[in-house]
């Protein structure tokens, strides 16, 4: 990269579906693609703009995962709603993500049985396994598919962790309440250190 180019630059971190700019202001190379009038990202790097010739980039950062449709991976549940959980992801393809990017689980790939609400399968905090099934912002996953599901759970009523009952039900040993949630097959067994950390760290 030219000195000149640098000193003419202001950069920032976007991944795919990231707005960088408008159309007005600059002209996008094949890193970025024009939508309605804005221009966006459709690579996970640095944007690069040169501000005298009114040009855009975004440059490829070396060593940090791009997402794929399919992509399996781990994240923790912040919130949940009626129809969707906003889950943050931590691990794809079990390598850990360098900053936790947001992502969105909709009662529709919650289960292929019909579930009522997001309320019946996941709670805040929880840990689930999901694949990807949406690259770009807003990133989408689904609980649907072989092995996915919550893996970890704390109990709604005293926070002690939850132990396996039954398919999709989870029993805390602690105040002996049943709670819901659509269960992995490798529920319990995902307890890596980095998961363990994590969760600690937000209690």
């Amino acid at each position: 990269m030219s000195k000149r180019l640098v000193e003419n630059s202001t950069q920032n971190r976007v991944v795919p579906g990231d707005k960088i700019a408008v159309i007005e202001e600059f002209l996008p190379d094949e890193t970025c693609f024009e939508q309605d009038g804005s221009i966006l990202s459709t690579t996970t790097g640095e944007v690069i703009t040169d501000l005298k010739k009114h040009k855009i980039t975004v440059k490829p950062i070396k060593n940090l995962f791009i997402l794929k449709r399919g992509d399996v991976g781990v994240g923790r549940v912040v919130y949940v709603k009626k129809q969707i959980a906003s889950v943050d992801i931590h691990m794809i393809n079990d390598t850990k993500v360098p900053l936790p990017m947001n992502s969105i689980l909709h009662v529709s790939e919650a289960s292929r049985r019909f579930v009522k609400n997001m309320y019946e399968v996941t709670r805040p905090g929880d840990w689930l396994k999901f694949r990807i099934v949406r690259k770009m912002k807003p990133i989408y996953i689904s609980l649907i598919g072989e092995g996915l599901g919550v893996v970890i759970a704390q109990c709604n009523h005293c926070g002690h962790d939850l132990e396996f009952y039954r398919r999709n039900a989870l029993k805390c040993p602690n105040c002996s309440l049943i709670q819901n949630r659509i269960t992995a097959n490798s529920f319990g067994k995902l307890v890596t250190s980095f998961t363990r950390t994590s969760q600690n760290e937000t209690r």
